[in-house]
């Protein structure tokens, strides 16, 4: 049996003009989950992280805190549906508003909206500007996810990290779990930054152990944005 724990990225900065980027918070988080991982004497045969900015810095975030030699590797199908801000710009065609600068809502509003945007985008009824569709994002990650857990030739009992977000994440769990469509969208609204999900896999067959797990993190650095 090997194991495959998602990672969500450290914090991000939602409503800066650009969201790929780790908040203080983000990084104390990513520490975290190294440190966790360190003292529980957790061995990694493999890293892989997502091609944004806050995917590669917690992942390296991680690698620094458990002093592992294992180095993170890029794997493009771990990519997020959309950067805040575009999915905030999708958020003011949804709604006919701007999402941003000094007309923006409130910030709950604001993330209100944003649930909608996504929601809908989900659904199929709003595109994201330079995004792809949903169902071609599903089928994305399925096939990474494949290919990790399908591979009957590799070593059992080796464990990797993927860090990633929380689309990637829920459309993982929507396979492991044979969910439609319309379930994704209630799987990303309760993932937390720096959360871990742990699937297990052997066979060809994946199971899962964990989902969601904030044990190692300290109250005040819980966030869900």
């Amino acid at each position: 049996m090997s194991s495959l724990i998602l990672m969500r990225h450290g914090q991000a900065s939602f409503g800066a003009e650009r969201y790929d980027t780790l908040s203080g918070a983000g990084l104390q988080q990513a520490d975290a989950v190294g440190r966790w991982l360190r003292e529980r004497g957790q061995l990694l045969s493999d890293i892989w992280h997502g091609p944004r900015r806050r995917q590669a810095d917690s992942a390296c975030a991680v690698v620094r805190a458990m002093s592992t030699t294992v180095q993170p590797c890029l794997a493009e199908s771990l990519d997020e549906f959309g950067e805040g801000e575009d999915v905030l710009a999708a958020a003011a065609i949804l709604f006919g508003r701007p999402m941003s600068g000094p007309d923006a809502p409130t910030r709950v509003e604001q993330l209100r909206c944003y649930d909608q945007a996504m929601a809908a985008w989900s659904q199929g009824n709003l595109e994201i500007p330079g995004r792809a569709d949903f169902r071609t994002f599903r089928r994305v990650v399925k096939a990474w996810l494949d290919q990790r857990v399908g591979d009957t030739a590799a070593p059992s009992g080796r464990c990797e990290l993927a860090v990633t977000s929380a689309g990637v994440i829920a459309v993982a769990l929507c396979e492991v779990f044979d969910l439609p469509d319309e379930r994704w969208i209630s799987l990303v609204r309760v993932i937390y930054n720096a959360s871990l999900t742990d699937l297990v896999f052997s066979g060809g067959r994946c199971g899962l152990r964990s989902f969601n797990g904030i044990g190692h993190l300290p109250t005040e650095l819980l966030s869900g944005i």
